[in-house]
């Protein structure tokens, strides 16, 4: 991760040169070609870009997929790969497998980036540039930036170097370790929540930026990770009031429903821009990844039958999770017949596939099960046309206030308020799956099947489950695997070893 201040600020200078295009309107970006150095933050409208440059920093395709979706899910097996990363069903995964090392460098970019941003903004706010107000806002996205790009880093390879300030040396810098990086995502997200508005304070222009739930949501995942139960709980709390679950589940990854009363934090993308191959980042290929080969002829994204049979009868999550052969699709915006692939070689069918012809791709060797959540966007565009190339410019949810509930309840139980917890559970998480009070007085147990029924085909699955304590326990028992010693983490990418020799690979991958 070798960023100093000059590096930083080339990167800076490309952010505030990105032509307008985004959807989401504080993405949007004002051409400034053929601007100088000088010029530069002279203006608030110059913070504020500096600030959403950082929020691009997610904007790449395989970031979200590769090194956050595939983890989520690859790793608790409930979703299988089809292709050529199929190693995350052993648990091998390579140190050279580039979505790791993209993961690694952009995150630091981001880091870089907000670390440049911080003293930006502080001299605009002394200088009269910018409103205390204003900079306040933009110090506090920017600091829980930072914290979220730690808080992934640290999710996916425990311990990280951690870079606080502009790096002025070489930046070959030693892991910290894990509690020490999510030591730090608290302090990040703790001195956010103290500058940010809440979502409902928030004008209409500046949906989709960081708020003050989001940093608390956040700082209570940090205190779990460092086993501050009774903090965690107080943290989680606060976000009461200020948002409120989906009546219906199925409401959460709709397309008409983006930036929801649920969502917490979602990373905005672009919808009906260009979708093709060489696109600009600003749209996601999950949805074509996790469609079955017969639609968009990749499916590489499938799930695991144990899942669809492990949701228990009338579980309303069930099938605006994972549908199976002769399934609809649950969204009312989604016709299955109304894909081209579909029409032209399967007769318009409106469900996927059948019992008796199951879509298992060209080879057979899928399930014939899918995830749906990723799978959403009824406007989907071709590439260049070509039909098979599903391409979504859907946002997609990081954070929301289903997983803050059910971290609340683990972090109640773990404070030995059992009763509590479930509470939390029946009350609100199972009330709303359509189901009734949870059998049993295993809490621990109690609360992992929540989170894979709640949480499967999200972000967030293999991490808390890893939090817990419970994830070996929870493989084996699902899907009989034993993990390898030190392969719950993924692998330090081998070329951030080859440019930084203070850098140890994971005991697990030496």
């Amino acid at each position: 991760m070798k960023f100093n201040k000059y590096v930083c600020l080339l990167g800076l200078l490309a952010v505030l040169l990105l032509p307008t295009s985004c959807k989401e309107s504080f993405l949007e970006q004002k051409n400034t070609q053929g601007i100088t150095e000088d010029a530069l933050f002279k203006k608030e409208s110059d913070g504020v870009a500096l600030v959403t440059g950082i929020y691009d920093t997610f904007h790449d395709v395989d970031f979200t997929l590769k090194a956050l979706w595939y983890q989520a899910n690859f790793l608790s097996q409930d979703f299988k790969n089809y292709g050529a990363d199929t190693f995350f069903e052993t648990y091998e995964v390579k140190s050279d497998f580039a979505a790791l090392d993209l993961f690694w460098t952009r995150a630091y970019q981001g880091i870089a980036r907000a670390n440049s941003a911080i003293p930006i903004i502080a001299n605009m706010k002394t200088n009269k540039i910018m409103s205390d107000t204003l900079a306040n806002r933009l110090t506090g996205e920017t600091l829980f930036l930072r914290g979220l790009f730690y808080y992934y880093l640290a999710s996916n390879f425990g311990g990280v170097p951690l870079e606080l300030k502009t790096v002025t040396d070489d930046g070959r810098h030693p892991r910290n370790t894990q509690d020490e990086v999510f030591t730090a995502v608290a302090a990040d997200m703790k001195a956010a929540a103290e500058l940010l508005p809440w979502p409902q304070d928030l004008t209409a222009v500046n949906v989709g930026r960081a708020t003050k739930g989001a940093a608390l949501a956040y700082l209570g995942d940090a205190q779990m990770w460092l086993k501050q139960y009774a903090a965690a709980a107080a943290t989680y709390e606060q976000l009461t009031n200020r948002y409120q679950l989906e009546k219906d589940f199925i409401n959460i990854h709709e397309f008409n429903n983006q930036n929801g009363k649920e969502s917490v934090f979602e990373i905005q993308y672009i919808a009906g821009q260009d979708m093709s191959w060489g696109h600009t980042n600003d749209s996601h290929w999950l949805t074509t990844f996790g469609i079955p080969e017969e639609i968009s002829q990749f499916g590489y994204c499938y799930a695991d039958k144990k899942l669809y049979d492990s949701f228990e009868p009338g579980d309303t999550r069930k099938l605006a999770t994972v549908i199976g052969p002769g399934d609809t699709h649950p969204s009312p915006a989604i016709q299955i017949k109304n894909y081209p692939l579909v029409k032209e070689k399967w007769g318009g069918i409106n469900t996927l596939g059948t019992k008796e012809k199951p879509w298992k791709g060209s080879d057979n060797l899928r399930s014939g099960y899918y995830g749906v959540k990723t799978w959403r966007d009824p406007n989907a565009t071709g590439n260049s046309g070509n039909p098979a190339y599903i391409f979504s410019g859907q946002n997609l949810i990081l954070m929301r206030y289903g997983q803050v509930l059910l971290s609340k309840a683990e972090a109640l139980a773990k404070s030995g308020n059992t009763a509590g917890a479930l509470d939390v559970i029946n009350s609100q998480i199972r009330k709303r799956a359509g189901l009734g009070a949870a059998s049993g007085t295993n809490v621990t147990s109690i609360l992992l099947n929540e989170y894979r029924h709640e949480l499967a085909g999200e972000f967030s699955l293999w991490f808390i489950l890893r939090r817990s304590g419970e994830h070996l326990n929870y493989v084996k028992e699902k899907y009989g695997i034993t993990v390898p010693p030190g392969k719950d983490l993924m692998p330090i990418p081998e070329k951030q070893i080859a440019t930084n020799q203070k850098l140890e690979q994971n005991p697990g991958y030496k």
